[in-house]
């Protein structure tokens, strides 16, 4: 018969590297926008992976990003660990904005349907609606436009939602009840 100390030894090493690990780790809620990304990283990461991995997640060129924290901004070349985190952090993105006539180039994807749309980052999401409108044929008080599985709100412009070059938006169409 098995003795269940080698089981409660295994389960306690088991508890212990995911403490280790844990302790190892910071979790970052990333506000400014309608979009709030989590991320999580590692004590030994840069400041520029981090804004790397906003990128993936968000769009948005690590060039273009800035992260505050209690009103002190982020290097690049340092270490999460230089900066005395908690395990839960919460960072400000700020976005350097385009040049005012810079037009982008969103997709919006649709069942049966994908489309790129050109827009400026600074245009109202209800400039985004008249367009799908008028190339879909959909009327807008039909259409529902999501970033990121959020709604995008009508009154809000496009960079709230970090709508950038080659952005993906959803469209979805509302049906009306018979």
């Amino acid at each position: 018969m098995n003795s269940p100390c080698p089981k409660i030894a295994k389960k306690k090493c088991n508890n212990l590297l995911q403490n280790l690990y844990k302790k190892n780790m910071v979790y970052f809620k990333i506000t400014g926008g309608e979009i709030v990304p989590e991320i999580e990283m590692m004590l030994s990461d840069t400041v520029f992976y981090l804004k790397w991995k906003i990128q993936k997640e968000l769009d948005v060129e690590v060039h273009r990003q800035s992260l505050w924290h209690h009103n002190r901004m982020l290097r690049d070349h340092e270490c999460i660990e230089d900066y005395d985190f908690r395990e839960n952090e919460t960072l400000y993105l700020t976005v350097t904005p385009l040049p005012p006539h810079h037009k982008l180039h969103v997709l919006v994807k649709s069942f049966g349907s994908d489309g790129y749309v050109r827009v400026k980052e600074t245009d109202k999401v209800n400039e985004l609606y008249n367009k799908v409108e008028k190339y879909w044929g959909i009327p807008s008080n039909r259409i529902i436009l999501k970033r990121r599985n959020v709604v995008m709100e009508n009154n809000l412009p496009l960079y709230t939602y970090y709508v950038n070059e080659a952005s993906e938006v959803q469209l979805f169409i509302s049906i009306e009840p018979r």
